[in-house]
Parts: structure tokens; C-alpha cells; sequence
């Protein structure tokens, strides 16, 4: 197996939440790159891969994984999607919910190049970026090369339920050549719906601590697929 694709997950015996998920996450990160998966759809990343060796990089014990810079991102690398397009399928949480419930942490992706986002910072790349606040709130973002602030896309907030302490919410991230959408799973209304969006296909993506200011709440991220649509 490439180590791109090395064991996503440190070993533990701890009690994992949905076995039935877990089964099936752990059959499709057997496969390796440009492989399908049983539906026909072709993985293009799994795993964590060179980030677990990574400077400011950790896990806890869980395996899930963490920045140790309060504000800081990371690069994830690059996909090469298809023509109909990619999805990012991540869990996120927080390792602590407060006292800032305005406080956002989440992914950046479609970067037209490697340069790593970093929020507040000017962009030195377009691409968006998916903000979770810690009261639940979720919005997508887009970034002007040389702006430090970001365009919002879509209607407005979605509002799911507000995250727990140490407890993982799933998001799916789907980019067309056309739109851009965010989900998070477990509501039917939790989704930002397709947004006309086709500003950066790019495949550069990443993780971001946002702005989280509370070094005990920083996210953490697990279960990383990213698959062809």
C-alpha cells in the first residue's frame, strides 16, 4: 500500500461509536489510489498519510487527529478528480465546546496551488473554506487571492445542533465543475444545498484551527475519504 494510503487510524481498544460505519470506512480504505470503491466511484485519498509524521501534528487516543497551534492549518495535498468532480467525506469535533461559541474551526479545499490557507491571513490562493462554529452553525466560504476576509456563499448560516466536547460530526464536501455544497450528516435540513459556484476547481485542501481561541478547543478531524463523484 502507498504510504499515502498507510493505516489511517492508530490502534485502540476503546469503545468506538457506530461499528457499522467503522466496518465499512475500514473496507473502503483498503483500496488504493484509482481503485473504485463498490459503487463504482473511484477513491482518490484516504487516510492521513504523510500529516501523522508531520511538524505540529498530533493524535490523541483515539487516533483522531489535532493541530498544536492554536490558529494554525495544515496541507493535506492534492486531488485529481474526475470530470463530475470530488468529495470530501471527514469527521470533525472539538476537543472542548466554549466559552467563544463564535468560535469556527473546519476544512479549506479547492486551492488553485499547495500554499497553505491560514484564516485572517491574505489569500494567496482562491478556494473555500468550510466553517463550523462551535454553537453548530455552519457556512461556506470563498476566498479572493490578496483578501483577507472571505466571501459567504449560499442563503445563509445552517444551523445544525451544537456540537458536544469529544464527540464527531461528519461532513461531506461535494465540488462540480458548477457548485459547491456542504453537509452535515444526521439532518435533512443540515446541508447548504448546491451552491452555483465554479470561481476554483482546484484540489488543493487542508485543515484549519480557525479561530478558535481556547488551546483546550481545538478541533480535531478523523476518517478522512476523498472519492470521485
Amino acid at each position: 500500500m502507498p504510504k499515502s494510503l498507510r493505516p489511517w487510524r492508530t490502534a485502540s481498544a476503546a469503545p468506538q461509536p457506530d461499528p457499522a460505519r467503522i466496518a465499512r470506512l475500514e473496507r473502503e480504505l483498503g483500496i488504493g489510489d484509482g481503485e473504485p470503491f463498490t459503487d463504482g466511484r473511484r477513491c482518490l485519498m484516504a487516510g492521513w498519510g504523510d500529516a501523522l509524521d508531520a511538524s505540529g501534528v498530533t493524535t490523541d487516543e483515539y487516533g483522531r487527529i489535532s493541530l498544536t497551534s492554536t490558529t494554525g492549518s495544515h496541507a493535506l495535498g492534492v486531488t485529481t478528480p474526475g470530470p463530475g468532480g470530488y468529495r470530501i467525506q471527514v469527521d470533525m469535533g472539538f476537543h472542548a465546546i466554549g466559552p467563544n461559541l463564535a468560535a469556527h474551526s473546519g476544512l479549506y479545499f479547492g486551492r488553485d496551488n499547495a500554499d497553505t490557507y491560514q484564516f485572517g491571513a491574505p489569500g494567496t490562493s482562491g478556494g473555500y473554506h468550510l466553517v463550523v462554529r462551535q454553537s453548530g452553525r455552519v457556512r461556506l466560504y470563498r476566498h479572493a487571492l490578496g483578501s483577507a476576509a472571505g466571501i459567504a456563499l449560499g442563503a445563509g448560516d445552517v444551523h445544525t445542533a451544537a456540537p458536544k466536547a469529544g464527540e464527531p460530526m461528519t461532513f461531506e464536501i461535494d465540488v462540480t465543475p458548477d457548485t459547491v455544497e456542504v453537509r452535515r450528516l444526521g439532518g435533512p435540513s443540515w446541508t447548504t444545498a448546491p451552491i452555483p459556484d465554479d470561481m476554483h476547481c482546484g484540489g488543493h485542501f487542508g485543515l484549519s484551527n480557525g479561530s478558535v481561541d481556547n488551546p483546550a478547543a481545538r478541533p480535531f478531524w478523523d476518517y478522512l475519504v476523498v472519492t470521485e463523484l
